[in-house]
């Protein structure tokens, strides 16, 4: 089997093809793990319970043994026209479960969350499940994708909210769910301060936020 730098170009071509800005061969030892990148899951996030997060997925100390036993991952930067006001993005939670009062505040947040839900269920998830098959066709039998966030599979029809099963019963598409970065325990930030590459700050004024997924090869 040739290695993942020989395979780059059919990475590289496909992922353009996909929807991405860009893609980079990193070394596994490089991704930053650590325990405290759930509490953010599990105090905060409204997307705890989704069956891509915790407790759903592997805990993070047993992410980190399977993650010692990959050898290459994929970090994929994905294109995105989302753009988020200071307003929005420093309460993005806030007013998904208390609206804002500013009713023109409130309908710039609704459409900024459609069009992030849009995107993840049109390209990001689906563009990561391409990039790993295409990875099992060249030989990388235990290749795995990552999701950004909550998965948005289950989205209703004009991506105002996201029907996931979770704990109240079964996966609506089992086979094409996959763990999100941070559940696994991953410091997407601290990863790409190693890689030279260091990740935007919050809050955000007029921003188009990057959107990452990792997959891992070997």
């Amino acid at each position: 089997m040739k290695t993942p730098e020989e395979n780059y170009g059919y990475f590289e071509e496909k992922a353009e093809e996909l929807g991405a800005n860009s893609i980079r061969l990193i070394a596994a030892e490089d991704i930053i793990v650590e325990n405290r990148t759930i509490l953010k899951c599990i105090f905060g996030c409204n997307g705890y319970g989704s069956l891509v997060c915790p407790p759903f997925i592997p805990t993070v100390d047993e992410f980190s043994k399977m993650l010692a036993e990959y050898e290459w991952a994929l970090l994929v930067d994905w294109k995105s026209e989302n753009v988020f006001s200071r307003e929005v993005g420093e309460n993005f939670i806030k007013y998904s479960v208390t609206p804002s009062e500013d009713d023109d505040t409130q309908q710039e947040f609704v459409d900024t969350l459609k069009s992030v839900i849009r995107e993840r269920k049109e390209t990001i998830q689906p563009g990561t499940i391409e990039l790993e098959k295409l990875a099992w066709t060249l030989g990388y039998n235990t290749a795995l994708g990552t999701f950004p966030g909550m998965c948005t599979w289950c989205a209703n029809s004009d991506c105002s909210d996201v029907a996931c099963a979770g704990s109240d019963g079964s996966c609506h598409q089992p086979t094409i769910r996959r763990p999100c970065i941070m559940g696994l325990g991953i410091r997407m930030d601290k990863t790409l301060e190693k890689l030279g590459m260091p990740m935007q700050k919050f809050p955000m004024d007029d921003t188009i936020p990057s959107q990452y997924t990792l997959i891992l090869l070997d």
